[in-house]
């Protein structure tokens, strides 16, 4: 056994000082979070200073309070994807309040305020969402909710939520070109993308791509930046792909649901009708589960959960490869010399071919006399069933304090078909782990602590079996050239694992000051990456049929 253990740390520390952007202090979107900032003022402009902003969740009632500096100005940081009903409050002036203002991940919406001079009991209330557009960054930033990764037919395939990245401007698909998984980003290679899951690091480092997939109904926002990203979303120059999951609400909320396609709703391709073929080969797809989430105590504790079993079949090519006949296996056994044994062994698992060979001259030939072979006709089943599971819960224990905890599992589990024979065929089966913990600390408006733990796991193993070979401890990898290159044994390249293993550690504190605002980050890994394999580790030998 060859075991390497690759360990590798990454550190990353950022500290930016932000100009003043319009009226209001700068801020940068947050890597599972968004912002809300503005401007309250008198009817004349002037700045109205110590007044009182709340935010509330209209899902979850979260209630924050910010209150403005002496330029007027409030900010509101680490605020959770959704709308909010906020309102501004100021000694003198008549209240007024926005519902419905809608805050995305990795953006900063504007929101100003004119306080009417009047009494507290009137209140201007404008009912209708306001449009909020983020001003405070030149970051091309696409942002796709619930209802896009659930309806879009492009995000039903492949990479989940990730495939709405081909609906924005300068993306496109990496055309086959094996230079990693996902869309290529403004011309680059999609080895240079960057994939996050709740601020967790979601890449694959064997080919490059996302590691774990999040099912469509449990993807709460998906977004994808294209330039000028911030330093906290790191070591990559492509694009960022950041998603973040659903979590509950004070009313209790579920689904079922199944999205499916085969081969008998797509259309038939022109190039099968041309060739007198009128039916699509097999593929069918189709991806079952069902949600839930509500409160644990209300506007306190939330819970969210998913799980879907995805199963997909698809046509396999038959293969040929040369086998000896009844006739063949008779001669075999008469010829002087001939181990019984490994006879015995290859009549085990290569079978019989029920026809001969036309062609004489094609057998081959064992101590000189020519064996009966003919075709043998190997189709492989070819499916890959998948198994997804999302839990999320979020809890406020205060109006200072945030905790969001998150679990994703995928299990995909593929048949090993490299193998020539059916009985050498294995379960192939691969396992992946996200889970990540976050807590968002308030110490006053205009200062919070963002600290984040994050680990992801994938293991993949391919087996060979616990076939036995008399007088071997393990079972060899035969092939026989004479044989039409028949192979006798698992999986040539088998046993073989990998595993990535990593941990990461974030904590980003925000900090305005006056039309400043200051943010210092830190951001830590630690990958371990355990890996088996070893060239024919069971042996490698090719001969003629019966040796």
């Amino acid at each position: 056994m060859n075991l390497r253990r690759i360990a590798g740390y990454r550190l990353m520390g950022a500290l930016a000082l932000c100009v003043p952007l319009l009226t209001a202090p700068g801020a940068r979107g947050q890597a599972i979070s968004g912002n809300l900032l503005g401007a309250i003022q008198d009817p004349s402009g002037a700045a109205i200073s110590n007044a009182t902003i709340d935010a509330v969740n209209q899902d979850t009632q979260l209630k924050l309070t910010s209150t403005t500096t002496a330029a007027g100005e409030y900010l509101f940081s680490n605020l959770p994807a959704g709308k909010y009903n906020v309102e501004a409050r100021a000694t003198g002036f008549a209240p007024s309040s926005r519902q419905g203002v809608l805050v995305e991940i990795n953006k900063t919406a504007t929101l100003n305020f004119v306080l009417q001079i009047g009494a507290v009991s009137t209140t201007v209330d404008v009912s209708d969402a306001v449009a909020v557009i983020d001003t405070t960054t030149a970051t091309i930033a696409t942002t796709f909710n619930a209802r896009d990764s659930q309806d879009l037919p492009v995000s039903s395939i492949g990479l989940g939520a990730v495939n709405l990245s081909l609906l924005s401007a300068g993306v496109a698909s990496n055309g086959g070109l094996n230079m990693g998984r996902g869309p290529a980003v403004g011309g680059q290679r999609p080895r240079n993308n960057n994939f996050t899951i709740e601020g967790v690091d979601n890449n694959y480092r064997t080919v490059a791509g996302t590691l774990l997939v999040v099912p469509n109904d449990a993807t709460e926002e998906f977004t994808l930046l294209q330039n000028q990203f911030s330093a906290e979303f790191g070591h990559s120059s492509g694009g960022q792909f950041n998603i973040i999951v659903k979590s509950g609400a004070n009313d209790f909320h579920g689904s079922l649901y199944e999205y499916f396609q085969n081969r008998n709703l797509n259309a038939i391709d022109q190039l099968f009708v041309n060739s007198g073929v009128f039916s699509n080969p097999r593929f069918d797809q189709n991806r079952v589960g069902g949600t839930l989430g509500g409160p644990i105590v209300r506007n306190k504790l939330f819970f969210f959960g998913d799980y879907e079993y995805n199963p997909t079949g698809q046509s396999s090519s038959p293969g040929e490869v040369l086998a000896p006949t009844a006739r063949g296996y008779s001669t075999l056994s008469t010829i002087s010399g001939l181990n019984q044994t490994n006879l015995g062994v290859f009549k085990q698992y290569a079978g019989t071919a029920a026809t001969p060979l036309a062609n004489a001259a094609q057998f081959p030939l064992v101590s000189g006399t020519p064996i009966e072979v003919g075709q043998l006709s190997v189709v492989s089943p070819n499916y890959q069933n998948s198994y997804n599971a999302v839990a999320s819960v979020d809890y406020n224990p205060t109006s200072r304090d945030q905790l969001r905890v998150r679990e994703i599992y995928n299990r995909s589990v593929t048949l090993d078909a490299r193998a020539n024979l059916p009985v050498f065929f294995q379960i192939e089966p691969t396992t992946y782990h996200l889970a990540t913990i976050s807590e968002y600390h308030t110490f006053s408006p205009t200062l919070t602590n963002e600290l984040r733990l994050g680990f992801n796991h994938e293991i993949a193993t391919t087996p060979a079996g616990n076939f036995k070979f008399p007088g071997l401890d393990a079972f060899p990898n035969l092939q026989f050239a004479d044989l039409g290159g028949l192979q006798i044994g698992p999986d040539s390249v088998s046993p073989q694992s990998t595993a990535q293993n990593t941990y990461q550690l974030t904590d980003n504190v925000s900090w305005t000051k006056g039309t400043h605002t200051i943010r210092i980050g830190f951001d830590g890994r630690r990958y371990i990456t355990p890996t088996q394999f070893e060239q024919a580790a069971r042996g490698d030998q090719c001969q003629r049929a019966g040796e």
